[in-house]
């Protein structure tokens, strides 16, 4: 497979130059690499042209869940240095031990990591290979192979963009330039390349070295002899994913081994399961002794009768299968209720109704277990064979399985989600296999215990032990990074970066408001919406499991509903308890979409809707939830995943009971009598899972719609608007590059304004879907999962499924108005300033961390776009957004009360919105002069001889203090030629001096007594 034609250029420039000019029509069938460079080149396009690019983003967290990592892996010769690939958050680096991290990716077209591989010869050199090895439902593809010679400042694409998703990269320590890359491929369709490519020219071409035995078989993973590196195994994995059912394994599955670089390859079987169910494959080499290797293989064989774990109560799904009647009656009454409440039954159902339904022969016990459809249970509930660790003594002729008893508990049903095993680099018997645990073993497999403490996250996919000290380790898991020195005993987490997965936000209206974020595997967390992840976390967990949907009282931010996967969400507040429709006994089981959603009523927040395949309603809170809708879903495919689902719902602010839902099937349904009749109005919209369906707060009959084919591998983007209740959609996607949608939001202020969400950033109409223009400035191309708009703050928050929760300043934008952007310059309002006495103070001599030090500089990350310098969220500044029609130079004066200028200065100014960020400081000579017209007006004895009051600014002078703008009112002025605009603002006095000491309390009636 050819390499990029754009060998040598940074990958801004090399996606310009792979395709040139439109943008792909969408097509039937799996995107292709040159769909998604095309898509790229027009996503830098609208960047580059964004009538928005002087507003900044500012990014609040959080930061003390960590994030999913994929990959650990030194700097070889820096024992303080290394990197950590994220799952979708990007490539980060630290050279201070993890002290700090910076990201090193955000350059690239993708965020998506796969594997990551330094050059042990040339440590500047850096391979990342991109897409996703985990098959999870929230994992994504990537664009190939990137390779940088500096560290990470620059990248090249090195080719392989058609491969999707990289599971392994692998240098050869002899020959640099000979690079081995396991490319696992497409997780939602067969075909395309995917199996064992090789380049010997560092990444110009790739050779096909080893194809997979079918069209959905890649390479899972891959490891050369550390003898020599022309011995190669690679582990084959065939899969498939659809949005109903993950086939996690087949028979293209098994472990090849090479002797000559890969040019012919011979499977080995001797000794390893092998058939349908052999599921995700990993290998591992013992440096110490390299004829030992180990392999973690997800068998999906059923586990002998013997060997299947019925678990620790005497009722429970699988006893229930092969259970009498005459036994179940046996059975303790209070172990039956405990049952029926771990199940996930009708809430009417007791031990004393279900004991008489079998005594009547109304339902066998077996029966009960079909009834049971608890899709979450079924996450951890399995009786096939589970991990499996085998091992060969003679470089992989011969294998054996190392233990005679079932790993248990270690990758439960969901063994596609790991697959690292790794060796101690000084002693062959010592061994880990990563999964929820890691587990280790010291005597070659034959026993195992856990190894990291109880306080590490849980669900690892990336191990690094170093050879130089081996107690020393790295690991990644879903909640970042922890590190140990001392073996395992004692662990440190490294999380201080942004890497949430978020699912979905939420504001409330406390001031400064809260933000809400639903993340994967990390729960659901609160925090300030002026939070500053790079001066320590301002969030908190409020739930656990992988938080979902948030429903926050505006009226009271106690009252919350959160919860996790599949539907189990819960109220807290004054009503706490569960939100959970369940129905009937007997009746056919709901299904609940790994993201369930829920929401409150517009109209009242104590009316809560819940989308299940049917929608719900209660008036209690959540308490007492009702059908109001029969199955919303059409489709007949059925597997092992919920499918058929509700998977958004949206009711309009302008008419209770006008409530609008859509499913991961297509379907678009309508209610505008409360749920008493339901339309599908789903004619004129694509086939493609619905993920967001967004009434107007504008217009009655409005609605808008996203849908995403990312579950079919395709890039289109699809956005929808009706205007009579779905009976006609018109489409609003020209002019959006080719990136799947997750949101799509229409703005509560201006209804003009739309904002989208993409797998790779976000856009703004400002004429309601008639065009789009580029939103990103400085953003990661991060998926964008969700967005709100706080209608008090005109803040727009977005949550990222890799990089956190991020917030903008959309007033410019709601205001930029056809009107507006007729002037030639016009400014936008903005907020007073409130002063503090400490402006008026020297600057610290030598604290570097002070928020007025010049030489401070904040992380690129909190702020990408902003200027680098003094400038902090919380320190003294003043952005001041403006509109001008054309380029040029724009002159800024700021006055104070007087008239009087006490700054000048000038800006070169792009067509669109810019801003000029003020630190409050002033200019000495002009700040002087105007004080001096000041006293010039007081009376002429006053005038000889001044309080020092009224001569603020020399007594700064004099004094050494900072010369920031002083308490009163100001004007700026722009002019940029023959155009002018001003805006008015207040610098306000700092807050009154409060007491020193307590006043004495006042006795009733002493004074009249001190009178007579």
């Amino acid at each position: 497979m050819a390499g990029s034609g754009c060998w040598g250029a940074r990958v801004a420039v090399a996606g310009a130059c792979l395709l040139i000019g439109a943008m792909a029509d969408a097509k039937d069938g799996p995107a292709t690499a040159a769909d998604r460079w095309a898509a790229w080149a027009e996503h830098q396009r609208l960047d580059r042209e964004s009538p928005f690019h002087g507003l900044a983003w500012r990014n609040i967290g959080p930061v003390i869940q960590g994030g999913r990592v994929v990959d650990v892996e030194p700097i070889p010769g820096d024992p303080y240095g290394f990197y950590v690939a994220y799952a979708s958050g990007g490539l980060w680096k630290t050279t201070n031990n993890g002290t700090t991290f910076e990201p090193v990716s955000d350059t690239l077209p993708t965020s998506i990591s796969g594997d990551l591989a330094v050059d042990p010869t040339r440590p500047e050199v850096v391979w990342y290979g991109t897409g996703e090895p985990n098959s999870s439902r929230s994992s994504y593809g990537g664009m190939g192979v990137f390779r940088s010679a500096d560290g990470g400042r620059t990248w090249q694409h090195a080719g392989l963009d058609e491969v999707d998703r990289i599971a392994r990269v692998r240098i050869d320590p002899t020959r640099p330039d000979r690079v081995f890359v396991a490319a696992i491929g497409r997780l939602w369709t067969p075909g395309g390349p995917r199996g064992v490519f090789r380049t010997d020219d560092g990444g110009r071409t790739w050779t096909h070295v080893l194809k997979g035995a079918n069209d959905t078989t890649g390479a899972s993973d891959l490891v050369l002899d550390p003898r020599d590196p022309d011995v190669v195994y690679a582990a084959m994995w065939d899969r498939l994913r659809r949005p109903w059912e993950f086939r996690e394994g087949g028979p293209g599955t098994g472990i090849w081994k090479s002797t000559d670089g890969g040019d012919t390859w011979t499977k080995l079987t001797a000794g390893l399961p092998y058939g349908p169910n052999m599921g995700r494959v990993g290998i591992a080499i013992a440096p110490s002794r390299p004829d030992t290797l180990y392999a973690s293989v997800d068998n999906f064989d059923p586990a002998p009768p013997d060997q299947q774990d019925l678990g620790d109560r005497p009722i429970s799904a699988r006893t229930l299968r092969t259970m009498s009647r005459e036994e179940f009656l046996r059975q303790d009454p209070d172990e039956i209720e405990g049952f029926i409440r771990a199940s996930d039954l009708d809430d009417s159902l007791d031990a004393e109704r279900l004991i008489a339904m079998v005594e009547r022969n109304e339902i066998t016990p077996a029966g009960i277990a079909e009834r049971l459809r608890d899709a979450n249970a079924a996450l951890f509930e399995a009786d096939h064979r589970g991990l499996e660790v085998y091992r060969s003594d003679d470089a992989g002729a011969t294998w054996r399985r190392t233990h005679a008893e079932p790993l248990r508990d270690v990758t439960f049903t969901y063994g596609f989600y790991f697959g690292e095993i790794k060796v101690m680099p000084d002693d062959p018997e010592r061994v880990f296999a990563l999964g929820v645990p890691v587990i280790t073993s010291a005597d070659g497999g034959r026993s195992w215990s856990r190894f990291e403490g109880q306080s590490v996250h849980v669900d690892h996919h990336a191990i690094w032990i170093d050879p130089a000290n081996p107690r020393r380790i790295i690991l990644g898991n879903d909640g970042g990074v922890d590190v140990t020195y001392d073996g395992g005993a004692t662990w440190q987490r490294m999380d201080a970066q942004p890497v949430a997965q978020v699912y979905a936000v939420a504001v409330d209206m406390a001031d400064p408001y809260n933000v809400y974020a639903g993340t994967q595997d990390n729960g659901t967390l609160r925090g300030s919406s002026r939070a500053r992840p790079d001066r320590g976390d301002d969030w908190q967990f409020i739930g656990g499991g992988d938080g979902m949907y948030i429903a926050v009282d505006p009226t009271d931010n106690r009252n919350l509903i959160t919860g996790f996967q599949f539907g189990f969400y819960s109220r807290s507040g004054t009503n706490a308890g569960e939100v959970r429709p369940r129905p009937a006994f007997g009746e056919p089981p709901l299904r609940f979409n790994w993201q369930t959603p829920v929401i409150k009523s517009p109209h009242n927040p104590d009316i809560v809707y819940f989308g299940a395949n049917r929608v719900f309603r209660a008036f209690d809170g959540g308490r007492t939830l009702k059908p109001i809708s029969p199955d919303l879903s059409t489709a007949r495919e059925r597997g092992d995943t919920p499918f058929a689902t509700i998977t958004t719902l949206s009711e309009s602010p302008l008419a209770f009971g006008l409530v609008w839902a859509g499913t991961d099937d297509g379907n678009v349904q309508v209610t505008a009598d409360g749920g008493a009749t339901w339309r599908n109005v789903s004619r004129g919209l694509p086939r493609a899972w619905v993920s967001r369906v967004h009434a107007s707060a504008h217009e009655r009959d409005r609605a808008y719609v996203s849908l995403t084919p990312y579950r079919d591998d395709r890039i289109d983007a699809h956005v929808f608007v009706t205007e009579d209740l779905g009976r006609s959609w018109r489409s609003l996607s020209r002019g959006l590059p080719a990136e799947p949608v997750n949101v799509v939001r229409e703005d509560p202020v201006n209804p003009e304004v739309l904002y989208v969400g993409t797998h790779k950033g976000v856009y703004v109409s400002l004429d309601r879907g008639a065009s789009w223009a580029s939103f990103q400035q400085g953003l990661p191309p991060s998926p964008v999962h969700d967005m709100v708009v706080h209608p008090r703050e005109r803040e727009l928050v977005i949550g990222t499924h890799g990089r956190s929760v991020w917030v903008a300043d959309v007033l410019p934008i709601q205001e930029l108005t056809p009107a507006v952007r007729a002037k030639a310059l016009h400014a936008f309002p903005v907020e007073d300033v409130q002063a503090s006495r400490n402006w008026r103070s020297r600057p610290p001599r030598w604290h570097r961390g002070d928020p007025f030090d010049p030489l401070f500089l904040e992380p690129a990350w909190a702020h990408p776009e902003s200027a680098r310098g003094r400038f902090r969220a919380d320190s003294p500044n003043l952005t001041v957004p403006y509109w001008a029609a054309r380029d040029g130079e724009v002159s800024i004066r700021v006055l104070d009360g007087d008239g009087n200028p006490v700054l000048a200065t000038r800006q070169q100014a792009r067509r669109g919105i810019n801003s000029w960020r003020w630190d409050l400081f002033v200019d000495r000579e002009l700040a002087l002069a105007a004080e001096q017209a000041r006293l010039a007006k007081l009376p002429e004895a006053e005038r000889a001889s001044p309080n020092r009051s009224k001569t603020p600014v020399a007594e700064s002078v004099r004094l050494g203090h900072r010369l920031m703008a002083l308490p009163g009112d100001y004007r700026i002025e722009l002019s940029q030629g023959a155009d002018a605009a001003e805006l008015a603002f207040k610098v306000k006095p700092p807050e009154k001096r409060q007491p020193r000491g307590v006043p004495a309390p006042k006795i009733r009636g002493q004074q009249g007594f001190e009178r007579r």
